[in-house]
């Protein structure tokens, strides 16, 4: 496969074309290490910006990510099925190992703004900030808010391996009625980019969850932050 400078397609789209293929034909298999942009720039005979440009829209396409320091490698792009992400019930996926790493845990006074999401009006509140980690390496940011007096005695230790709903469910045997989920589109700032460890305006999904008891009481306002590149998502319907 080779580059033609007489075509009207662009040369980043061609030099895309031509990985992507190699990807898909598993000429380039899942982990394999792409050879450095300046080495390519040569095979191709084109510049460094144009591989560049191809190399970053197939990482935000989920064909490749970048590991710094280390290079760009070949991902295998999984199908994740959206109501996963959504459903309230332990499910046998929900039993595994859940990897987080705590940011930051507190108990707090609440803002106005988180007193009108959690539909309070005093108190304090839990402020927890964890980066969800599949391999070790960071896949979401979540950013949770919980009523303090809900969960009393909820501690840093319980947050490092276990999803929320687990412990509300399991550890304080709280019967949750529904969630309600919010979906947008955000771009990457310096702090999420940093975290995520992708490029600064990459595009990023946002799910806004809020979780009711079984006495229509909010018990948790929760914000990820997913990387778009992790996976196909998907919804499947019965008919």
């Amino acid at each position: 496969m080779k580059i033609d400078k007489e075509l009207k397609t662009p040369l980043y789209d061609q030099v895309k074309n031509i990985f992507e293929k190699k990807i898909i034909n598993k000429e380039w298999e899942e982990g394999y290490q792409l050879p450095a942009e300046k080495e390519l720039a040569k095979t191709f005979n084109v510049s460094n910006i144009t591989i560049k440009r191809a190399i970053h829209d197939l990482v935000a396409e989920g064909y490749l990510y970048r590991q710094s320091g280390k290079g760009t490698f070949v991902k295998l792009k999984e199908e994740t099925d959206l109501t996963r992400l959504v459903t309230l019930r332990n499910e046998a996926w929900e039993d595994q190992y859940h990897p987080h790493r705590t940011i930051e845990f507190k108990e707090e006074a609440a803002s106005a703004e988180l007193k009108s999401k959690l539909n309070i009006n005093k108190g304090n509140i839990y402020t927890i900030h964890r980066v969800k980690l599949k391999n070790d390496i960071p896949i979401a940011i979540e950013y949770s808010y919980i009523p303090a007096d809900k969960f009393p005695e909820l501690k840093k230790a319980d947050m490092d391996s276990e999803l929320l709903y687990n412990l509300f469910t399991r550890t304080f045997k709280k019967t949750l009625k529904k969630a309600k989920i919010y979906f947008s589109i955000i771009f990457a700032d310096k702090y999420q980019a940093e975290l995520l460890q992708i490029p600064e305006k990459e595009q990023l999904f946002l799910l806004e969850r809020y979780t009711v008891d079984e006495q229509s009481n909010i018990i948790e306002y929760s914000k990820f932050i997913l990387k778009q590149d992790q996976s196909n998502f998907y919804l499947e319907i019965n008919l």
